[in-house]
């Protein structure tokens, strides 16, 4: 409180000495270094401003600053403006080259004020620092020397010299530092890194400043080697070598190979595989896993196929550009018994004619295995009995021979199952069944089925038809059951023996003419079967040809009316009755059978109908009499039709005339043309017939025969010409696409004569073809991939076998080949000198030195050819890098490999080899200029383009891809307010443009590829922006008075005001003005420096404070403005005294309340303010004689709360009166007073009490009735009165009677006792009674009386009893007293309860106050009324006596929501009748 008077008075000087004396400005200039100790003086104010020192401390000198923070004070011994606080220049001039504290010098008497500049000089006092304290690079391996890298810039809060001056780099072998003036510093690779050496490089960068001694800062710089794919994996071992058991189970492990890689990464991961090499692929029977180098079974390991297996395998890194070894593994098979002996039947005769001998050979056998040692010795049985035996010729050759008789009629063929066992452990059989036919013996002749044979033939059936089908049986088999067929000499008379033809191997009886029903109905001729056999037999069978009539002949027309086309005329008389015979037509069919049945049908002209012919007898009659409406002439046409199949007919026309008289009519005969015996046109035709049925026939044999000679033209051109191979007696061939082979042989070849066909074999294996002694051939052997054949020839009669072996020899008819004609390999543009490229082998189909003897390639100047052959029966080649490649310069390098064999002269094959030179990230981008400018106008928008910057990498795909960025320096968050395209490297706009926060922003872009170890180079864009209007004038009040007295006098100082525009020149030169009507204006004391001062009346009962707009436009165009409220607080004067709301305050008090207990709370209001609003309560005594009050009640001086000193009685005391008296804390303090009325409200603390003849407390009292009494019958009244007033004096009375007796009632309000109903002859005679009399209050107080109710027969025993009642004097008795009070109390509860439902009425509002309150209740002597808004319902309870007409009035508070209205019925029941409206006029409820 004291500090803020102080201060308070010191601006009230302040203000006096600047606009109540004349004052002056000036401006002064001192300097301290920033850190300077506490009392450091920074100059001598009384000599600058040529003061007595002695007047110093007359004229109040003071240092005023407008800084939160006071940093200079003034000796006024001295005259000394020394330091008073630790001043730290960063802190109040960050980023700021110049730093300066401007202060006031204010002098009293007269008034002077001073502007001084406090110039604060930078010492060194901060080291350089880096934004983080390490800075990790991460350097590809293949880095070349010369690469740069940016450095990031160290800070110095310093300024000038003491700021960053030089960097250092501790020694290593690496790197060397670049710094270019301070501004930028970058690491230069001087040595090519290598990670397998060194993987990490920890280097230390120093900046040091230039102070006295210099300050210094590190960065520590984490140079992370990234490895590149510069290293081959190495096998552990040259050769692996390891054994499998054949027929090993899939997944077996053989062995693991393991390479490793000095590499990192993906490219230490190693891949292995197989290499497939000539016809081997390993993959069909191992597999290796690509991750461990696993090798395991994946398919048949066979010692029979493969004794041992030479794998090469190949691991390959993951690195992008991969590098791979080669390595060999041997795997060696041992041999299992699991293969079973095979029989092989090299030859087999049969069929073996029946009668052959015992001992002749059947077969020749022959039984392998293709195990060794003793898994391959063998033995061979016959299993079963059969008529044959197993001879052991040689080894293990056997010869199956006869053994016994054979019956071709009882078996024809034998099923010979032989056995044969190895000595295996455990051994293995096989079985073979040699099916041996039974030739036959021809002893049986060809058999008809039957001994006639009739054959019916359709007349002019074509030349050639088939008339029947001969079979005969022959029993026997093949030659001896071939059956042909013959005619016999022996035929029907005139058929000539060419009229009919049999086929001989069929049997189909073919006729050679046409046969005419007509000239010929039946022939028969005879058919002989005879077989092949020899001798051979036959026998005869007779064929009866029977010829069918078929429709081939029309109807033919007998004369008189046979001449075709002809008219004939016949004449009827006019009288001609019906039924009268005009003519008969006949006619004949040369056919036979229904071919021969005729029938006559008759047309006549349209609309005639006069005739009718039979169509059977071919009469023609009328069939009326003539008219003399028909014609003279009729037209008639007579068609005869045949009943064949397809009908056939004649017509004839006739023409009827009628005539008058019968004499007239005359028959006329016609000519009927008698034709000569010649050569007719049927036999012409019939020749024809055969004669083109015969050419047919040979033009058809020829045809198949070309067509049989020709077959094979089309099938072999699939895949090649058949090789064909002739001979004298015949020739073989055999067809690839057929995979069969074709044997002809001469007609002379005799059955014992051996074929020997000459080379060429098959292209596969070849099977040799011998024939046998039934002109057939076997497949005997198959010729085995060797230069050695093994030959079988068989001789016959007797059956014998001979071995020998043909040895072939090679001649060099085959060049080398590679499997594929041209290969691509993809070298890494960083492999080293010395890599290998694994190159695939040629293939030569020649063996010995005819093979492939070398290599050769063709010349280039990178690539030399290792060639190796190491004891292998074929040479390997690989391709070794002698000259680095460099893709930049020839990405495709194209080589040819030519492989020779050892022939003379020697056949050589190609191979074409393209290797493609795989980029690397060797290349850094390349900007195309070190510096870019622009100029930028600030408050650009987002998205403006600023400039482009380009590179150029030489590299292809992602290595020559760039990804430009920014790269911040020196903590420079200016960079932020821009945004580069990261793909096109276009620079846009991405943030505030401030002109005012920096003039020129330099940015550092980074151009880095996307390689797997990026390169990235550097360049600086420089942006300056230019000033825009832009910032508005900022208003900053350096100093406000905390309160301004509502009297302080015109041209008071309120407050000093700054004005700041942070553009530049015009845009920053401002006008200051006061906007709103305010008692206050604005003074310019110095440049943009203003003093708000008084400039009219205070009042702060009016306003107790102002806001005081001011508003600041500058020069700018536009202009620009700011405006700035201050809030300017009036401080009160004490004019004002305590106010009471009331002049007059009613307090109600119950009575029986604690002593201590607050009963009323006085408040009082003071418009002024503070100390002056501050207000304390006391009592006045009225009657100071009286000190009554002051042992009543008390009141606390500050609250005001009212404390009752003793518990009040309503019976006693009903009211009291006293004053209070409210007093400000001003100086001079003013006081009010106040009147205080307590009304004592009544509490319900007096029972009711029984008035006479009823008094006597726990006495029976006796009443009697007549048994006649009447319902209703006045029995007796009881009477009490309570002490209390109001409700709490309400009483009401209750009746208890013995448990079944319903008697008697009482009345609740009355207390009068009458009976309900009659007496019967079941009632009792007494009737004890217990009346209940209880008041209304809370809780309800009561009292209790007995009457005992005696029943007589007559009235005149009723005897009224009197109790002693004391007589009173005439006198106001308390009772009077109580009834007073009693009436007073309702009529004030009655008023106060109006004026409570007008103050309700009036400041009602939807039911808020009672929205969640407890439910409402309502009393009354006859019931009450309560309602809940939880349940939203209305509860009504009556007393059994409320009367039907009564009507029931209950007092406010009223329900919430709508209420209903509800009344009474004739039946004691309610019911709801109206619906209360929501208005503000219900003011009751009545029921």
């Amino acid at each position: 409180m004291g500090r803020r008077k102080l201060l308070f008075s010191l601006w009230i000087n302040l203000i006096a000495l600047l606009f109540l004396n004349d004052g002056s400005l000036a401006q002064l200039s001192f300097s301290v270094s920033e850190e300077a100790d506490k009392g450091t003086v920074a100059g001598n104010l009384a000599k600058e401003l040529r003061i007595n020192v002695r007047d110093l401390e007359k004229r109040d000198l003071r240092v005023v600053s407008g800084n939160s923070k006071i940093y200079f004070d003034v000796d006024l011994k001295t005259g000394a403006l020394y330091v008073c606080d630790r001043i730290d220049r960063e802190e109040l001039c960050p980023n700021s080259e110049k730093c300066s504290l401007n202060i006031e010098a204010i002098l009293s008497h007269p008034t002077h004020l001073h502007r001084i500049e406090v110039e604060i000089i930078d010492v060194n006092d901060n080291a350089p620092s880096f934004r983080e304290k390490e800075n990790v690079f991460n350097i590809s391996e293949s880095s070349i020397p010369g690469e740069r890298y940016l450095l990031p810039m160290a800070n110095d809060a310093d300024t000038g010299s003491n700021s960053v001056n030089s960097y250092r780099l501790n020694a290593n072998e690496y790197f060397s530092l670049d710094v270019q003036q301070s501004e930028s510093a970058e690491l230069v690779l001087q040595k090519s890194l290598d990670r397998e050496k060194q993987s990490v490089i920890h280097l230390t960068l120093t900046a040091l400043d230039g102070g006295k001694p210099p300050r210094s800062g590190t960065l520590v710089i984490v140079v992370n080697v990234m490895d590149t794919n510069d290293n081959a994996p190495v096998f552990s071992q040259s050769l692996y070598k390891a054994r499998v058991t054949e027929n090993a189970p899939f997944q077996t492990s053989i062995l693991s190979v393991s390479a490793t890689d000095l590499d990192e990464g993906v490219n230490s991961e190693i891949v292995y595989s197989f290499i497939e090499r000539g016809n081997f692929n390993p993959e069909s029977v191992f597999s290796i896993n690509s991750n461990t180098g696993e090798i395991y079974v994946t398919g048949e390991v066979d010692y029979e196929k493969n004794t041992a297996y030479d794998i090469r395998i190949q691991a390959r890194d993951n690195g992008i550009h991969s590098k791979s070894v080669y390595g060999k593994v041997l795997v060696e098979v041992i041999d299992l018994n699991d293969n079973r002996p095979e029989i092989i039947i090299t030859s087999l005769m049969s069929p073996v004619k029946e009668d052959a001998e015992i001992g002749t050979v059947v077969a020749l056998v022959t039984v392998t295995d293709r195990d060794g040692g003793k898994n391959g010795l063998t033995n061979a049985n016959i299993i079963g009995s059969v008529p044959f035996k197993l001879k052991l010729n040689y080894k293990n050759y056997y010869s199956l021979t006869v053994g016994g008789p054979l019956d071709r009629e009882k078996y024809f063929h034998y099923n010979v199952t032989i056995m044969a066992t190895d000595e295996g452990s455990p051994p293995l059989s096989s079985m073979r069944v040699i099916s041996v036919h039974i030739s036959d013996v021809n002893d049986n002749v060809p058999i008809f089925s039957e001994p006639i044979i009739n054959v019916n033939v359709k007349e002019n059936s074509a030349v050639g038809t088939t008339l029947c089908t001969i079979t005969a049986v022959d029993p026997d088999v093949e030659e001896n059951a071939k059956v042909t067929y013959s005619l016999l000499n022996v035929i029907s008379k005139g058929i000539p023996i060419a009229s009919i033809s049999i086929n001989s191997e069929t049997g189909d009886i073919i006729s050679l003419q046409s046969f005419n029903y007509e000239e010929m109905k039946t022939f028969q001729f005879k058919v002989q079967a005879t077989d092949s056999g020899v001798p051979p037999l036959s026998s005869n069978v007779t064929v009866n040809v029977l010829v069918l009539d078929e429709n081939d002949n029309s109807p033919a027309i007998l004369p008189p009316y046979s001449e075709h086309g002809s008219v004939n005329s016949e004449s009827i008389p006019y009288s001609a009755e019906a039924g009268y015979f005009v003519a008969k037509i006949r006619a004949v069919d040369a056919d036979s059978g229904y071919n021969a049945l005729l029938s006559y049908h008759l047309s006549e002209p349209k609309g005639n109908n006069l005739f009718r012919i039979g169509t059977s007898t071919g009469e023609i009659r009328t069939k009326r009499r003539m008219s003399d409406n028909d014609l003279k002439s009729h037209p008639l046409v007579v068609l005869v039709c045949d009943n064949g199949e397809p009908s056939l007919s004649a017509t004839v026309s006739i023409e009827v005339v009628v005539v008058e008289n019968t004499a007239d009519i005359q028959t006329q005969f016609r000519h009927v043309p008698i034709k000569e015996e010649s050569f007719s046109d049927l036999n012409l035709y019939l020749l024809i017939a055969i004669v083109s049925v015969s050419v047919i026939f040979l033009l058809s044999l020829i045809t198949l025969m070309a067509v049989k000679c020709h077959r094979t033209d089309g099938t072999f051109s699939r895949y090649s010409a058949p090789m064909i191979t002739t001979h004298p007696d015949g020739s073989w061939s055999y067809s690839k696409s057929t995979q069969q082979y074709d044997v002809c042989f001469s007609s002379d070849t005799l059955k014992s004569d051996v074929v020997v066909f000459p080379a060429p074999f098959p292209p596969a294996d070849g099977d040799l073809i011998s024939i046998n002694g039934g002109d057939t051939f076997t497949r005997t052997q198959t010729l085995p991939s060797t230069d050695k054949v093994r030959v079988e020839a068989i001789v016959k009669s007797p059956l014998n076998l001979y071995r020998f072996e043909v040895k072939i020899l090679d001649i060099n008819d085959n060049a080398p080949s590679f499997r594929i004609p041209r290969i691509v390999l993809n070298a890494s543009e960083s492999a080293f000198i010395g890599e290998r490229f694994a190159l695939p082998k040629a293939f030569d189909a020649d063996v010995g030195n005819y093979a492939v003897k070398g290599y050769k390639l063709s010349q280039n100047e990178h690539f030399t050819l290792d060639v190796q052959n190491g004891g292998e029966p074929t040479m390997s080649a690989e391709m070794v890098l002698h000259k680095n490649l460099d893709r930049e310069k020839q990405s495709v390098i194209k080589l040819t490999l030519t492989a020779v064999d050892g022939g003379k002269p020697p056949k050589s094959g190609t191979l074409h080899i393209t290797v493609n030179v795989q980029d690397v990230n060797d290349n850094i981008p390349i900007f195309d200029k070190p510096l870019y400018k622009a100029v930028l106008p600030e408050n650009t928008p987002n998205g403006t383009a600023v400039v482009s910057v380009r590179a150029r990498d030489l590299d292809e795909g992602l290595n020559g891809e760039i990804f430009y960025s920014f790269i911040n320096q020196d903590n420079d968050n200016f960079v932020d307010i821009f945004a580069i395209n990261p793909t096109t490297g276009e620079i846009t706009v991405n943030g505030e443009v401030d002109h005012e926060k920096s003039n020129a922003v330099e940015i550092r872009v980074q151009a880095k590829d996307k390689g797997s170890s990026p390169r990235a180079s550097h360049c600086k864009v420089l942006v300056e922006i230019t000033d825009v209007n832009d910032n508005s004038p900022e208003i900053a009040v350096t100093s406000l008075v905390d309160f301004v007295r509502e009297d302080a006098p015109l041209d008071t100082m309120v407050g000093l005001i700054t004005v700041r525009d942070n553009d530049a020149d015009k845009n920053g030169a401002v006008q200051v003005t006061i906007v709103n009507p305010v008692p206050f204006k604005i003074k310019n004391t110095y440049k943009n420096h203003f003093s708000l001062v008084v400039d009219g009346t205070l009042d702060r009962e009016v306003a107790s404070y102002y806001n005081v707009t001011i508003t600041a436009i500058d020069e700018g165009d536009p202009p620009l403005s700011g405006t700035s409220v201050i809030t300017v607080q009036v401080s009160d004067v004490n004019d004002n005294a305590p106010r009471f709301k009331d002049p007059v305050i009613n307090v109600f008090v119950k009575e029986n309340s604690p002593v201590g207990a607050v009963i009323y709370t006085i408040t009082a209001d003071d418009p002024d303010d503070d100390e002056n609003a501050k207000v304390t309560f006391s009592v006045i005594n009225t009657n100071p004689k009286n000190n009554l009050i002051g042992s009543v009640v008390n009141i606390n001086s500050e609250t005001g709360d009212i404390i009752s000193l003793q518990s009040f009685n309503y019976e006693e005391m009903k009211t009291f009166q006293f004053k209070v008296q409210a007093t400000d804390s001003g100086v001079p303090p003013l006081s009010s007073n106040v009147t205080v009325n307590v009304l004592v409200l009544d509490e319900n603390d007096n029972s009711p009490a029984i008035l006479p003849p009823y008094s006597e407390h726990g006495s029976v009292n006796s009443e009697s009735i007549p048994y006649s009494a009447e319902a209703g019958y006045f029995v007796a009244k009881i009477r009490a009165v309570d002490a209390d007033s109001g409700y709490n004096a309400l009483l009401s009375y209750h009746l208890s009677e013995p448990k079944g007796n319903n008697l008697f009632r009482i009345g609740t309000s009355t207390g009068e006792i009458r009976t309900k109903r009659r007496m019967s002859d079941n009632d009792l005679k007494s009737h004890p009674l217990v009346v209940l009399v209880c008041d209304n209050g809370e809780p309800s107080l009561s009292a209790t009386v007995s009457i005992e109710v005696v029943v007589v027969e007559n009235t005149a025993d009723i005897q009224t009893q009197f109790r002693h009642v004391p007589i009173k004097e005439e006198s106001f008795s308390d009772l009077n007293l109580y009834l007073l009070i009693a009436i007073v109390s309702v009529s004030v509860i009655f008023l106060l309860s109006l004026i409570t439902l007008m103050a309700v009425k009036c400041h009602r509002t939807d039911g808020t106050f009672s929205r969640y309150s407890a439910p409402m209740i309502t009393t009354h002597p006859d019931g009450s009324w309560s309602y809940s808004k939880s349940t939203q319902q209305y509860d009504v309870c009556f007393s059994s006596d409320t009367l039907k007409s009564d009507v029931v009035v209950f007092p406010a508070p009223f329900p919430p929501a709508d209420g209903d209205l509800i009344s009474i019925n004739g039946g004691d029941t309610f019911t709801r009748t109206q619906t209360l409206p929501s208005t503000d006029k219900a003011s009751c409820l009545a029921v």
